[in-house]
């Protein structure tokens, strides 16, 4: 039953109608037809539509089209002899190439060989990767000891009247002028001027 509007749906109608129902769903659609006019006025119209149907004419055919039919079927079912040979041939191909790489991956060592040459590819890749990083940590260790080098001579001279210096102070301010040179180069562009008129 539909559960919004409380009234058997035309499928469990006909459902019913087909003795497709159990006798639990059978009980219960009598049960609501007995208090519910609307379903059986709804039941009593697919009973007309069931019996219409049933008191059609039968109509004869002028002409027994299955021969045909099942003849065109079987004609397209059949394989032409080009096809044929083409899959036998492609068949015997595949067939022979197997033959042929099983014995031939057997009696070589080439498998080993491609494995230790990807395992040495990676112990290079590891190496590189290493050497990169350890390059990259002097040259930073570099550039923080000349960095400190020349805070030492510029506080010597008197041009900082601080004590301390920190190498970030001149990171940070190559970084801002950087930065502000970006900042000046973007906003005088031709391109950006000429895509974006108003």
């Amino acid at each position: 039953m539909n559960k919004d509007t409380h009234h058997i749906s035309q499928a469990l109608l006909q459902a019913y109608l087909d003795q497709e129902l159990n006798q639990a769903e059978q009980q219960e659609v009598l049960s609501h037809l007995e208090q519910c006019p609307a379903c059986q006025e709804e039941l009593s119209r697919l009973e007309s539509i069931f019996t219409r149907l049933d008191n059609l004419p039968e109509l004869a055919l002028d002409k027994d089209l299955s021969t045909s039919v099942l003849a065109q079927l079987q004609e397209e079912t059949k394989v032409s002899p080009a096809i044929t040979w083409i899959l036998v041939l492609e068949a015997l191909g595949a067939g022979t190439v197997i033959g042929l790489l099983i014995p031939a991956i057997r009696a070589s060592a080439w498998l080993s060989r491609l494995i230790d040459t990807q395992t040495e590819i990676q112990s290079a890749v590891n190496i590189f990767l290493t050497q990169l990083a350890s390059s990259w940590l002097v040259w930073w260790s570099g550039l923080q000891l000349n960095i400190k080098q020349t805070a030492k001579t510029l506080l010597s001279t008197g041009y900082f009247p601080g004590g301390n210096f920190s190498p970030w102070i001149l990171i940070l301010a190559a970084a801002g002028i950087g930065l502000l040179a970006n900042y000046i180069l973007l906003r005088s562009d031709p391109i950006r001027s000429r895509n974006h008129k108003r």
